[in-house]
């Protein structure tokens, strides 16, 4: 399997050209195909000698990523799942709104975590992803939309902290003047909480958002929905969490799925409540999305309560609405259901990724 072009720094590739006698101008046409027009293939770079253009792809991927099935939803959320160099499948999701166009993405093909409402936590940990795996996704919804996103979530299968390097490398690209050029208050990394990467990310002062996706309110109920192997205690979470901001000096989310008949009584608020004035922090509730396991969705007037029991506190509480349902948009659904995890089962010719002029607005 050839390496990613986008695994080279830009000293590397310019080195990697001067060896080839080439022009170190090239460096800076060849990501400016990959990271300003949303290249995916060497064939489109015009502006570089056919010969080169032959030589890089002798040499590397332009992209990581084979479009194996496209699904999208009746209120324009996408749905795609991807192919790997190795045969391995991920899952991205573009979520569309007036505006703001989010895409999720995936850090992780499988997840260590196995929270008890998530698909990918079943099927285990595979790997994680490279930091150009990370980032091809971003470049996937882009060219789908036509433009740059302008908002990204790590909040699509593997815990991200889990691979914390290659997220690093991958989010500072993509934040880059020199890469994609999002903003850094556009990123949220979504964690189940491991303390000693949270204080990594604090170090590195980089505004990106966090996200805790808390579920319960303590330790005994979360051990419910988190098995014990990867869950960390609260108290460890919370005071990495107060460092983070006490560093970037951004406030954080609690994330909080609503789960029927496991964390949604009014005494789960009042808990939830405390928490989120000691860190600071805005609540975002989520229903369930994925009703095919062992946990449902309270019904609407009982998720509606549990947020006005938030809101009557002073906590900055959102209820978001479910998008994706009927393309069973919750991260490793579709996954589960490729045959063989989709390796090499694809008529990968005709999965080409969307094209940069079909914007679907």
């Amino acid at each position: 399997m050839l390496p990613s072009i986008k695994d080279l720094s830009y000293a590397d590739l310019r080195q990697w050209l001067a060896e080839r006698q080439q022009p170190a101008f090239r460096a800076k046409q060849i990501q400016d195909w990959l990271f300003k027009k949303h290249a995916v293939d060497f064939n489109d770079m015009a502006n570089l000698p056919l010969a080169l253009r032959q030589s890089l792809a002798e040499h590397f991927r332009a992209f990581t990523l084979t479009p194996l099935k496209t699904q999208e939803a009746t209120d324009e959320t996408i749905k795609w799942l991807s192919q790997l160099g190795d045969g391995e499948t991920i899952e991205t999701v573009l979520i569309r709104a007036p505006e703001r166009d989010t895409v999720c993405i995936s850090s992780q093909v499988g997840c260590a975590v196995r929270c008890i409402f998530c698909a990918s936590g079943k099927q285990g940990l595979v790997r994680n992803l490279s930091s150009a795996e990370i980032l091809d996704q971003v470049i996937l919804a882009s060219r789908a939309v036509g433009r740059l996103v302008n908002n990204v979530v790590v909040m699509g299968m593997g815990e991200p902290l889990h691979n914390v390097d290659q997220l690093v490398a991958a989010l500072k690209l993509l934040c880059s003047a020199d890469g994609l050029g999002l903003g850094a208050r556009h990123v949220t990394i979504s964690t189940s909480g491991v303390p000693a990467a949270i204080r990594r990310l604090a170090e590195l002062q980089t505004p990106w958002n966090l996200a805790l996706s808390l579920h319960a309110v303590n330790d005994e109920a979360r051990a419910k929905i988190i098995p014990p192997a990867k869950r960390n205690p609260l108290e460890d979470i919370f005071a990495a969490c107060e460092y983070y901001m006490q560093k970037t000096n951004r406030m954080m989310t609690l994330e909080y799925i609503l789960l029927d008949g496991r964390n949604c009584q009014p005494e789960d608020a009042s808990r939830l409540v405390d928490i989120a004035h000691r860190l600071h922090a805005k609540v975002n509730l989520i229903p369930c999305n994925n009703d095919s396991g062992p946990c449902r969705a309270p019904d609407d007037e009982l998720c509606e309560r549990f947020l006005r029991l938030l809101l009557s506190r002073k906590v900055h509480a959102t209820l978001r609405r479910r998008k994706g349902k009927d393309i069973q948009a919750a991260c490793g659904q579709l996954r589960s259901q490729a045959p063989a995890a989709g390796k090499g089962s694809a008529d990968t010719a005709s999965a080409a990724p969307p094209s940069p002029a079909s914007n679907r607005e």
